[in-house]
């Protein structure tokens, strides 16, 4: 695969056609209330996927602009975190989050000089967490997104 069809991927798996639901799309109509919902207390939310997300690329982004790797308690407390404000706002504050992590990681793919060795396995874990949010959200009686 050349960089630039990782990079068409890339760009597809935000709004184009994916191979599974492209995040914009997937979560264009999800509520705040349906992000935070849990289908038992152990399990994670849709909205702790999508912090999980951040959570790696932005770490991936850190190690490859040689920023100081967050502590274990840090990386413990980020990854997966519960949402301590539930509200639209801090919502759509967390889909901005995404949307940044996501073209900050298109960048580092189109850029020419840089290693694709650590950027190239976002796009399969990123895929995976998107199926646990379209079955989230089916067992909320939402229609999966295609």
């Amino acid at each position: 695969m050349t960089r630039n069809d990782f990079l068409e991927l890339w760009r597809g798996s935000w709004d184009g056609e994916a191979w599974f639901a492209p995040w914009k799309k997937g979560l264009a109509k999800v509520t705040a209330a349906q992000a935070a919902w849990k289908p038992a207390p152990d399990r994670h939310s849709i909205w702790q996927n999508v912090n999980h997300v951040i959570f790696w690329r932005n770490y991936t982004l850190a190690a490859i602009r040689g920023a100081a790797k967050p502590s274990n308690e840090e990386a413990e407390r980020l990854n997966f975190a519960e949402p301590s404000d539930k509200s639209e706002a801090a919502w759509k504050k967390s889909l901005a989050d995404l949307e940044k992590s996501h073209r900050d990681i298109e960048k580092l793919i189109a850029d020419p000089g840089q290693s694709l060795d650590r950027i190239k396995h976002h796009l399969a874990h990123d895929a995976y967490h998107m199926g646990q949010i379209q079955q989230l959200l089916a067992m909320q009686g939402m229609a999966p997104v295609m």
